[in-house]
This record gives structure tokens, C-alpha cells and sequence, in this order.
């Protein structure tokens, strides 16, 4: 008969009592660090609590070998539901964008998982470059989760990614930014493409 512990040590900082700006779970300090950078913070009764979101990181990350699990959000209001209705600013804190950056430095790896809600709103999509751009010296590390099927950007409450292993792909910003880029050539030329407009002068 064999008996094994383990202990599943928990720190978050808030800014205040509805902005959360980091949660990390930490079950062996000498393996590898992941922060995995996702959409909200969601709403916690205490620091306890272990929410499904928490739960499949957890086991995803352990599986491969890492030690701990720092949990960081593009925004930083704690809510289960983030409505986008009104202004983007109302529902973070310029203390969140630092905390993202200087956990992002400390880690082995960064995992960006916001989901699809950057491509469904393309004010998001605009919000989320400002982080981009800080993120490009650290290239390297910055990688998307994919499922079986290849698609790559998943949250890890995506049902392809339930109860499965994640793998880990770079994720190039450069081209995101790039791609969000020529995206907005596009938009303020009235959805004509910039080039094509200029043969068609000459």
C-alpha cells in the first residue's frame, strides 16, 4: 500500500472587490510555470472555490508537465456574464494590463485562450492588440490550445477541449497584428481594398 499528498496552494490579487487581476494555483514550485490568459474574471465566492474553467486548466496543465497555473483575464471585472454594450475601459483596470505583462515575464509558458469573442467583436479584437504589441518581445512563449480537429484559440470550456489533453501551438503576433492591420486599411477605405482602388486610378 502506497500513500501520496498533494497540496494545491492558491494566491489572487484583486484590485478591488469586483476586479480580480490574478489567480494562480500552485501544486509543484519546481516544475514549469503556465499563465493562460482567458476572457473574464468570473464571479468566486472565495478563493476556495474551484470553478470548471480552474478544474480543466488544472488537470490540462498538470498533464503536461507543469507545476502551476497563473490565471489572468483581458478583462478584469468579475462577472459571469461580460456585457459589451457599453464602454470596453468600464470593465478592466490599467492595473490589469501591468499584472498581465509582468506574470507573462515570470512564466514558461503563455497560453492565450480568450475564445472566439475577440473574432465575434471586432472591438475587442482592437482592444486586445494594445496587449499584443507588449507581448511580441516574449514571442517565444506565447502559444493557443487546439483540439483534435486543428482548430486553433480555443477557452478551455470549449467542448472539443473537455476532458481531452491540450496541445499547445505557437501563436504568431505578429501576423495578428499585421492581419488587424490590413483589416483596418480595408474598413476605412469602405470595405475596398486599398491596392485595387489604386490600379483603378491609373
Amino acid at each position: 500500500m502506497s500513500v501520496k499528498e498533494s497540496t494545491i496552494h492558491t494566491r489572487a490579487v484583486f484590485h478591488s472587490e469586483s476586479h480580480r487581476l490574478l489567480l494562480e494555483k500552485i501544486w509543484d514550485e519546481k516544475l514549469p510555470k503556465a499563465t493562460i490568459c482567458m476572457s473574464n474574471a468570473g464571479l468566486m465566492p472565495s478563493i476556495h472555490h474551484m470553478d470548471y474553467t480552474t478544474l480543466f486548466c488544472i488537470n490540462a496543465l498538470s498533464a503536461l508537465g507543469y507545476g502551476s497555473c497563473s490565471i489572468v483575464n483581458l478583462f478584469s471585472k468579475m462577472t459571469n456574464k461580460l456585457s459589451l454594450t457599453g464602454n470596453l475601459s468600464d470593465l478592466t483596470c490599467p492595473e490589469n494590463e501591468e499584472q498581465i505583462i509582468s506574470v507573462a515575464k515570470s512564466c514558461d509558458i503563455f497560453i492565450w485562450a480568450v475564445g472566439s469573442i475577440s473574432t465575434t467583436y471586432k472591438k475587442i479584437s482592437t482592444f486586445q492588440d494594445s496587449l499584443f504589441k507588449q507581448l511580441v518581445p516574449l514571442q517565444e512563449k506565447v502559444h493557443v490550445i487546439v483540439d483534435s480537429m486543428g482548430k486553433e484559440g480555443l477557452h478551455p470550456l470549449s467542448p472539443s477541449l473537455r476532458n481531452k489533453p491540450w496541445t499547445l501551438v505557437p501563436f504568431q503576433l505578429s501576423e495578428r497584428l499585421l492581419s488587424q492591420k490590413k483589416d483596418a486599411v480595408v474598413e476605412a477605405n469602405g470595405g475596398k481594398n486599398a491596392s485595387v482602388d489604386k490600379k483603378k486610378k491609373r
